[in-house]
Protein backbone atom coordinates (compact mmCIF):
# COMPACT_ATOMS: atom_id res chain seq x y z
CA UNK A 1 0.00 0.00 0.00
CA UNK A 2 0.82 3.51 -0.79
CA UNK A 3 1.99 5.10 1.73
CA UNK A 4 -0.17 8.96 2.94
CA UNK A 5 1.34 11.77 2.63
CA UNK A 6 0.63 14.35 5.02
CA UNK A 7 1.73 17.60 5.96
CA UNK A 8 0.68 18.97 9.32
CA UNK A 9 -0.12 23.19 8.68
CA UNK A 10 0.04 25.02 12.01
CA UNK A 11 2.41 22.87 14.60
CA UNK A 12 2.24 25.18 17.71
CA UNK A 13 -0.13 25.47 20.54
CA UNK A 14 -2.72 22.42 20.80
CA UNK A 15 -0.94 20.65 17.94
CA UNK A 16 2.27 20.04 20.54
CA UNK A 17 -0.23 17.37 22.14
CA UNK A 18 -0.66 15.46 19.19
CA UNK A 19 1.42 16.01 16.16
CA UNK A 20 3.82 13.12 17.45
CA UNK A 21 0.96 10.53 16.50
CA UNK A 22 1.64 11.14 12.49
CA UNK A 23 5.18 9.62 13.00
CA UNK A 24 4.31 6.70 14.38
CA UNK A 25 0.52 5.80 12.28
CA UNK A 26 1.07 2.58 10.37
CA UNK A 27 1.55 3.76 6.41
CA UNK A 28 1.63 7.53 6.85
CA UNK A 29 4.85 10.17 5.96
CA UNK A 30 5.01 13.53 6.79
CA UNK A 31 5.79 15.42 4.25
CA UNK A 32 6.43 18.96 5.49
CA UNK A 33 6.00 20.52 9.60
CA UNK A 34 4.53 23.98 8.92
CA UNK A 35 4.36 26.68 11.30
CA UNK A 36 4.66 30.79 11.61
CA UNK A 37 7.50 30.19 14.17
CA UNK A 38 10.83 28.41 12.29
CA UNK A 39 11.58 26.84 16.04
CA UNK A 40 7.88 25.16 16.54
CA UNK A 41 8.34 24.14 12.60
CA UNK A 42 11.83 22.30 13.17
CA UNK A 43 10.79 20.80 16.90
CA UNK A 44 7.95 19.49 14.70
CA UNK A 45 9.87 18.30 12.23
CA UNK A 46 12.33 15.93 14.54
CA UNK A 47 9.58 14.59 16.35
CA UNK A 48 8.07 13.21 12.80
CA UNK A 49 10.51 12.80 10.65
CA UNK A 50 9.14 14.94 8.58
CA UNK A 51 11.35 15.50 5.23
CA UNK A 52 10.79 18.79 5.69
CA UNK A 53 9.72 21.60 7.73
CA UNK A 54 9.27 25.12 6.56
CA UNK A 55 6.96 28.59 7.48
CA UNK A 56 5.02 28.95 3.97
CA UNK A 57 1.31 27.76 4.53
CA UNK A 58 1.50 27.26 0.61
CA UNK A 59 4.26 24.42 0.99
CA UNK A 60 0.84 22.20 2.43
CA UNK A 61 -0.66 22.28 -0.93
CA UNK A 62 2.41 21.25 -3.08
CA UNK A 63 2.23 18.30 -5.46
CA UNK A 64 3.01 14.91 -3.57
CA UNK A 65 0.94 15.58 -0.46
CA UNK A 66 -2.65 13.74 0.25
CA UNK A 67 -3.89 15.40 2.82
CA UNK A 68 -3.03 18.30 5.13
CA UNK A 69 -3.95 18.65 8.77
CA UNK A 70 -5.15 22.34 9.75
CA UNK A 71 -3.95 23.39 13.39
CA UNK A 72 -3.78 26.96 12.70
CA UNK A 73 -5.79 29.66 14.70
CA UNK A 74 -10.02 30.36 13.76
CA UNK A 75 -8.72 32.91 11.57
CA UNK A 76 -6.63 31.21 9.17
CA UNK A 77 -9.07 28.11 8.47
CA UNK A 78 -11.20 29.68 5.20
CA UNK A 79 -7.59 30.40 3.72
CA UNK A 80 -5.91 27.26 4.76
CA UNK A 81 -8.97 25.24 3.56
CA UNK A 82 -10.12 26.98 0.52
CA UNK A 83 -6.30 26.27 -0.26
CA UNK A 84 -6.24 22.56 0.49
CA UNK A 85 -9.31 22.15 -1.10
CA UNK A 86 -8.13 23.53 -4.37
CA UNK A 87 -5.18 21.97 -4.20
CA UNK A 88 -7.35 18.66 -4.20
CA UNK A 89 -5.85 17.67 -0.51
CA UNK A 90 -7.71 15.79 2.27
CA UNK A 91 -8.35 17.78 5.09
CA UNK A 92 -8.75 16.97 8.79
CA UNK A 93 -9.50 20.65 10.23
CA UNK A 94 -9.54 21.82 13.72
CA UNK A 95 -12.59 22.83 14.84
CA UNK A 96 -14.35 25.19 14.92
CA UNK A 97 -14.10 25.21 11.35
CA UNK A 98 -14.16 29.02 11.03
CA UNK A 99 -14.61 32.15 13.27
CA UNK A 100 -18.44 32.71 11.24
CA UNK A 101 -20.70 30.78 9.81
CA UNK A 102 -20.37 33.31 6.80
CA UNK A 103 -16.83 31.80 6.38
CA UNK A 104 -17.66 28.49 7.29
CA UNK A 105 -20.38 28.25 4.61
CA UNK A 106 -17.15 29.15 1.90
CA UNK A 107 -15.49 26.19 2.57
CA UNK A 108 -18.60 23.80 2.47
CA UNK A 109 -19.01 25.42 -0.84
CA UNK A 110 -15.56 24.69 -1.78
CA UNK A 111 -15.97 21.28 -0.52
CA UNK A 112 -18.76 19.90 -2.10
CA UNK A 113 -17.32 20.63 -5.32
CA UNK A 114 -14.53 18.00 -4.71
CA UNK A 115 -14.50 14.32 -4.16
CA UNK A 116 -12.09 15.15 -1.25
CA UNK A 117 -12.43 13.59 2.10
CA UNK A 118 -13.05 16.47 5.21
CA UNK A 119 -13.57 16.06 8.48
CA UNK A 120 -13.47 18.24 11.69
CA UNK A 121 -11.37 17.13 14.30
CA UNK A 122 -12.71 16.29 18.07
CA UNK A 123 -10.43 15.31 21.15
CA UNK A 124 -13.40 14.25 23.36
CA UNK A 125 -14.00 11.34 20.96
CA UNK A 126 -10.61 9.89 21.61
CA UNK A 127 -12.24 8.98 24.96
CA UNK A 128 -13.61 5.30 25.13
CA UNK A 129 -15.62 6.83 28.41
CA UNK A 130 -18.25 8.52 25.49
CA UNK A 131 -18.57 5.57 23.16
CA UNK A 132 -20.17 3.93 25.91
CA UNK A 133 -22.22 6.73 27.25
CA UNK A 134 -23.92 6.57 23.77
CA UNK A 135 -24.48 2.60 23.49
CA UNK A 136 -25.75 3.40 26.94
CA UNK A 137 -28.13 5.49 25.80
CA UNK A 138 -28.93 3.84 22.14
CA UNK A 139 -29.73 1.36 24.65
CA UNK A 140 -31.97 3.01 26.87
CA UNK A 141 -29.77 2.21 30.00
CA UNK A 142 -30.80 5.98 31.74
CA UNK A 143 -34.15 5.81 30.58
CA UNK A 144 -35.35 8.75 28.85
CA UNK A 145 -32.56 11.62 29.58
CA UNK A 146 -34.21 14.60 30.54
CA UNK A 147 -31.30 16.76 31.50
CA UNK A 148 -28.10 16.83 30.27
CA UNK A 149 -24.94 19.60 31.60
CA UNK A 150 -21.97 19.98 30.22
CA UNK A 151 -18.84 22.42 31.91
CA UNK A 152 -15.50 23.29 30.58
CA UNK A 153 -13.88 25.99 32.05
CA UNK A 154 -10.47 26.90 32.78
CA UNK A 155 -8.21 30.29 34.34
CA UNK A 156 -6.23 30.45 31.35
CA UNK A 157 -7.97 34.13 30.29
CA UNK A 158 -6.43 35.43 34.07
CA UNK A 159 -2.98 34.92 33.00
CA UNK A 160 -2.79 35.22 28.90
CA UNK A 161 -1.76 39.34 27.66
CA UNK A 162 -3.24 41.90 25.69
CA UNK A 163 -0.18 41.17 23.29
CA UNK A 164 -0.76 41.21 19.31
CA UNK A 165 0.28 37.45 19.15
CA UNK A 166 -2.60 36.32 21.24
CA UNK A 167 -4.85 35.78 18.50
CA UNK A 168 -7.13 34.68 21.11
CA UNK A 169 -7.87 37.98 22.72
CA UNK A 170 -9.45 38.96 19.37
CA UNK A 171 -13.79 38.29 18.58
CA UNK A 172 -12.49 38.85 15.11
CA UNK A 173 -10.10 36.36 15.14
CA UNK A 174 -11.55 33.61 17.14
CA UNK A 175 -15.51 34.48 16.46
CA UNK A 176 -16.04 34.85 20.10
CA UNK A 177 -14.65 34.09 23.52
CA UNK A 178 -14.43 31.07 25.45
CA UNK A 179 -17.85 29.53 24.00
CA UNK A 180 -17.09 29.22 20.40
CA UNK A 181 -13.42 27.87 21.63
CA UNK A 182 -14.58 25.72 24.47
CA UNK A 183 -18.31 25.62 24.08
CA UNK A 184 -17.83 23.74 20.49
CA UNK A 185 -16.60 20.51 22.31
CA UNK A 186 -19.68 19.44 24.18
CA UNK A 187 -21.86 20.96 22.33
CA UNK A 188 -20.83 18.34 19.93
CA UNK A 189 -20.55 15.57 22.10
CA UNK A 190 -23.87 16.05 23.52
CA UNK A 191 -25.84 15.78 20.14
CA UNK A 192 -23.31 12.84 19.34
CA UNK A 193 -24.04 11.10 22.22
CA UNK A 194 -28.06 11.72 22.31
CA UNK A 195 -27.88 11.35 18.55
CA UNK A 196 -30.36 14.63 19.09
CA UNK A 197 -30.54 18.06 17.66
CA UNK A 198 -30.50 21.82 19.06
CA UNK A 199 -33.19 23.39 17.30
CA UNK A 200 -33.50 25.98 20.45
CA UNK A 201 -30.90 27.92 22.63
CA UNK A 202 -31.00 30.87 25.18
CA UNK A 203 -28.08 32.33 26.26
CA UNK A 204 -26.03 34.68 28.41
CA UNK A 205 -22.20 35.79 28.23
CA UNK A 206 -20.03 38.17 30.02
CA UNK A 207 -16.74 39.44 30.97
CA UNK A 208 -16.17 38.95 34.37
CA UNK A 209 -12.55 38.96 35.25
CA UNK A 210 -10.19 38.97 31.62
CA UNK A 211 -10.88 42.76 30.31
CA UNK A 212 -8.26 42.52 28.07
CA UNK A 213 -9.89 39.83 26.07
CA UNK A 214 -12.57 41.50 24.25
CA UNK A 215 -15.04 38.28 23.78
CA UNK A 216 -16.50 36.65 26.91
CA UNK A 217 -14.88 34.58 29.63
CA UNK A 218 -18.02 33.58 30.93
CA UNK A 219 -20.98 32.04 29.05
CA UNK A 220 -24.42 29.92 29.77
CA UNK A 221 -26.42 28.81 26.84
CA UNK A 222 -29.14 26.58 27.83
CA UNK A 223 -30.55 23.92 24.60
CA UNK A 224 -33.54 22.37 23.63
CA UNK A 225 -33.35 19.28 21.15
CA UNK A 226 -35.95 17.61 18.85
CA UNK A 227 -36.60 14.51 21.24
CA UNK A 228 -37.64 16.67 24.36
CA UNK A 229 -33.82 16.83 26.44
CA UNK A 230 -33.36 20.24 28.56
CA UNK A 231 -29.53 20.82 28.31
CA UNK A 232 -27.34 23.44 29.39
CA UNK A 233 -23.77 24.59 28.63
CA UNK A 234 -21.30 26.58 30.49
CA UNK A 235 -17.65 27.96 29.73
CA UNK A 236 -15.30 30.02 31.13
CA UNK A 237 -11.70 31.53 30.65
CA UNK A 238 -11.51 33.18 34.20
CA UNK A 239 -12.60 29.75 36.40
CA UNK A 240 -12.08 26.37 36.51
CA UNK A 241 -14.23 23.04 36.02
CA UNK A 242 -14.95 20.76 33.84
CA UNK A 243 -17.88 17.98 34.27
CA UNK A 244 -20.48 15.95 32.19
CA UNK A 245 -23.28 14.68 33.16
CA UNK A 246 -27.22 13.00 31.52
CA UNK A 247 -29.80 12.30 34.01
CA UNK A 248 -32.60 9.92 32.90
CA UNK A 249 -35.73 8.29 34.13
CA UNK A 250 -34.03 5.51 34.78
CA UNK A 251 -30.68 6.48 35.85
CA UNK A 252 -27.48 9.01 35.13
CA UNK A 253 -23.93 9.55 34.62
CA UNK A 254 -21.64 12.43 36.06
CA UNK A 255 -17.84 12.83 35.14
CA UNK A 256 -15.79 15.53 36.56
CA UNK A 257 -12.60 17.19 35.72
CA UNK A 258 -11.44 13.99 33.36
CA UNK A 259 -11.11 11.84 36.62
CA UNK A 260 -14.12 11.46 38.58
CA UNK A 261 -16.71 8.88 37.16
CA UNK A 262 -20.41 8.23 39.18
CA UNK A 263 -23.34 6.19 37.25
CA UNK A 264 -26.41 4.41 37.98
CA UNK A 265 -28.93 2.50 36.40
CA UNK A 266 -31.92 0.20 37.14
CA UNK A 267 -31.36 -1.54 33.95
CA UNK A 268 -29.34 -4.40 34.46
CA UNK A 269 -25.39 -5.18 33.67
CA UNK A 270 -23.15 -3.26 30.60
CA UNK A 271 -20.20 -4.43 29.32
CA UNK A 272 -18.58 -1.54 26.99
CA UNK A 273 -15.38 -0.32 25.63
CA UNK A 274 -14.24 0.96 29.15
CA UNK A 275 -17.08 0.31 31.55
CA UNK A 276 -18.06 -2.68 33.38
CA UNK A 277 -21.53 -1.84 35.29
CA UNK A 278 -23.37 -4.14 37.29
CA UNK A 279 -26.99 -2.05 36.54
CA UNK A 280 -28.43 -2.81 39.88
CA UNK A 281 -29.40 0.57 40.98
CA UNK A 282 -27.08 1.49 43.40
CA UNK A 283 -24.23 4.31 42.32
CA UNK A 284 -21.27 2.74 41.01
CA UNK A 285 -17.82 4.78 40.89
CA UNK A 286 -14.84 5.20 39.44
CA UNK A 287 -11.84 7.38 40.45
CA UNK A 288 -9.47 7.49 38.19
CA UNK A 289 -11.23 7.27 34.98
CA UNK A 290 -8.84 8.92 32.87
CA UNK A 291 -8.58 9.89 28.91
CA UNK A 292 -6.24 8.65 26.69
CA UNK A 293 -3.18 10.71 25.62
CA UNK A 294 -4.31 12.47 22.78
CA UNK A 295 -1.04 11.71 20.63
CA UNK A 296 -1.33 7.86 21.48
CA UNK A 297 -1.63 6.02 18.03
CA UNK A 298 -2.80 2.56 19.75
CA UNK A 299 -6.42 4.02 20.52
CA UNK A 300 -8.18 2.69 17.68
CA UNK A 301 -10.35 5.70 18.98
CA UNK A 302 -8.00 8.44 18.69
CA UNK A 303 -9.22 10.84 15.87
CA UNK A 304 -5.98 11.22 14.13
CA UNK A 305 -5.94 7.56 13.62
CA UNK A 306 -9.96 8.11 12.79
CA UNK A 307 -9.06 10.37 9.97
CA UNK A 308 -6.00 8.07 8.22
CA UNK A 309 -7.84 5.09 8.27
CA UNK A 310 -10.55 6.45 7.05
CA UNK A 311 -8.70 7.98 4.05
CA UNK A 312 -6.79 4.52 3.86
CA UNK A 313 -10.05 2.43 3.70
CA UNK A 314 -12.95 4.73 1.61
CA UNK A 315 -15.01 5.52 4.97
CA UNK A 316 -16.72 8.24 5.87
CA UNK A 317 -15.04 10.25 8.66
CA UNK A 318 -16.78 10.37 12.34
CA UNK A 319 -16.62 14.11 12.07
CA UNK A 320 -17.87 15.74 9.14
CA UNK A 321 -17.53 19.42 8.01
CA UNK A 322 -21.22 19.72 7.70
CA UNK A 323 -21.87 18.63 11.72
CA UNK A 324 -19.00 21.31 11.98
CA UNK A 325 -21.13 23.53 10.12
CA UNK A 326 -24.23 22.56 12.00
CA UNK A 327 -22.01 22.90 15.57
CA UNK A 328 -20.96 26.56 14.37
CA UNK A 329 -24.33 27.71 13.37
CA UNK A 330 -26.06 26.80 16.93
CA UNK A 331 -22.36 28.29 18.78
CA UNK A 332 -23.81 31.49 16.44
CA UNK A 333 -27.57 31.30 17.44
CA UNK A 334 -26.35 31.49 21.40
CA UNK A 335 -23.82 34.43 20.90
CA UNK A 336 -27.54 36.26 19.03
CA UNK A 337 -29.17 35.20 21.98
CA UNK A 338 -26.74 36.22 24.73
CA UNK A 339 -26.82 40.10 22.38
CA UNK A 340 -30.57 40.39 22.09
CA UNK A 341 -31.55 38.67 25.64
CA UNK A 342 -34.37 36.55 23.29
CA UNK A 343 -34.23 32.51 22.36
CA UNK A 344 -32.86 32.13 19.12
CA UNK A 345 -34.63 29.17 17.03
CA UNK A 346 -32.35 26.93 14.47
CA UNK A 347 -33.33 27.82 10.87
CA UNK A 348 -35.18 24.00 9.77
CA UNK A 349 -35.28 23.47 13.78
CA UNK A 350 -31.78 21.97 13.83
CA UNK A 351 -31.98 19.22 11.33
CA UNK A 352 -29.65 16.22 12.71
CA UNK A 353 -26.69 15.45 10.21
CA UNK A 354 -25.07 13.20 13.20
CA UNK A 355 -24.37 9.68 12.26
CA UNK A 356 -26.32 7.23 14.02
CA UNK A 357 -25.82 3.55 13.32
CA UNK A 358 -25.48 1.10 16.09
CA UNK A 359 -22.10 0.85 17.80
CA UNK A 360 -20.06 -2.67 17.58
Amino acid sequence: MKPLTVALLGCGGIAVRYRKTYARLYGVRVAVTIDVEEKTARQAQEETGAAHWSTRADDAFASGIDAVVISTPNYFHKEHALGALKAGKHILLQKPIAPTVRDAEEILVAYRKTDRVMAVYMNLLDHPLFWDLRELVRRGYFGRVGLASARLAHRGGLTWTASEKLWRASVAKTGGGSFIQLGVHYLHLLQWILQDAVFQVQAFSTNLACPHLEGDDLMLAHLKLRNGTLAELETSWCVQEEHFSLMGTQGAVHYRDNRCLEIWSENGPFEGKILRLKGDGKPEHLDPLLPPEWDDEENPLNQHRQFVEALQSGRSPEVSVEQGMTDLRIVEACYESARSGVSVKLPGSGASVLKGEPLE
